[in-house]
């Protein structure tokens, strides 16, 4: 009885690798997991448990495919994409918060005319990105940085982030089209994941270490750790989120430097030239050492 509770449970955390993977080996990674000799236990240990969601994320990541060093890549660029986009449409939302709550109600035709008109076509390129239509998703995203400007060069004067996303994202969709016909696309549901991971990291108060006062700066400080932490414990183990975060880190570095380093958007956080600098090593180590790996194992 305790040795199907025990099956039970692992099968549960088995639920994080993808559901092909699962159905090929699931059957022999439980045989491996119990083994032969009767046992009371009826809980995974501890280290099995991180074992076997780190395993999941990886094979996320491609670890398990015929060419992973392929799926990093073209994955990690499609992911990107989608995080840029994303985040875009998040700063977007938050300025035209912000331009109706400091006047907007009185004028809010020309907020719309300003913002709004982006704010559609980003969210546009973004659910078509989402559903698989990458032209589609393409063509739109040059639009979001083109149509607005016309309509209203609000955003490109003010070079704001949501203006450049588009602009940052555009480039990656259309080389995802060249995507190799043996390097699956990554799944809906993990690229949605994905993508709301890194817009967590975006959103970490960091911000708050400017704070004069001891205690919410050491609040602060305690948050972006534990944030930036539990980022790179899933980064390194689906490198894809190395390559895909790259593209949202240059939308804030481009946007400093367009604005001589002032951030008062959602950005306030570990955007600037330095941590776009780490971000491109990190990715470009993920790649090579997944590469080392692959030809190693061939």
């Amino acid at each position: 009885m305790s040795s199907d509770v025990l099956e039970r449970r692992y099968r549960m955390l088995l639920r994080a690798y993808p559901a092909g993977y699962r159905r090929e080996r699931a059957d022999e990674l439980i045989d491996t997991l119990i083994g032969d000799e009767p046992t009371t236990r009826r809980w995974p240990s501890a280290r099995e448990a991180v074992s076997l969601l780190r395993g999941g994320l990886r094979v996320y990541g491609g670890s398990a495919a015929a060419r992973p060093t392929a799926v990093l890549f073209w994955q990690g660029i499609h992911l990107g994409a989608l995080a840029v986009l994303a985040l875009g449409v998040l700063i977007g939302l938050d300025d035209i918060v912000e331009a109706f709550r400091y006047g907007g109600l009185s004028d809010p035709v020309t907020v719309l005319r300003n913002q709004g008109v982006h704010e559609v076509v980003l969210i546009a390129a973004l659910v078509a990105l989402v559903a698989g239509r990458a032209r589609t998703a393409a063509v739109l995203a040059v639009a979001g940085a083109v149509v607005p400007s016309l309509i209203s060069p609000y955003l490109f004067l003010n070079g704001l982030p949501q203006w450049w996303a588009p602009v940052v994202a555009t480039p990656l969709i259309v080389l995802g089209l060249r995507r190799p016909a043996d390097v699956p696309p990554a799944p809906r549901a993990n690229a949605v994941l994905v993508t709301a991971g890194i817009l967590a990291l975006h959103l970490i108060p960091a911000g708050g270490l400017r704070m004069v006062d001891a205690v919410p700066r050491i609040v602060a400080a305690a948050m972006v750790i534990a944030g930036v932490a539990a980022f790179l414990w899933v980064a390194t183990a689906d490198q894809r989120l190395l390559i895909a975060v790259v593209p949202t880190l240059l939308l804030g570095t481009v946007h400093q430097l367009d604005n001589a380093g002032l951030t008062e958007e959602l950005l306030r956080r570990p955007d600037a030239l330095p941590s776009l600098a780490v971000a491109v090593l990190m990715a470009v180590g993920a790649i090579v050492s997944t590469r080392l790996r692959q030809r190693t194992r061939a």
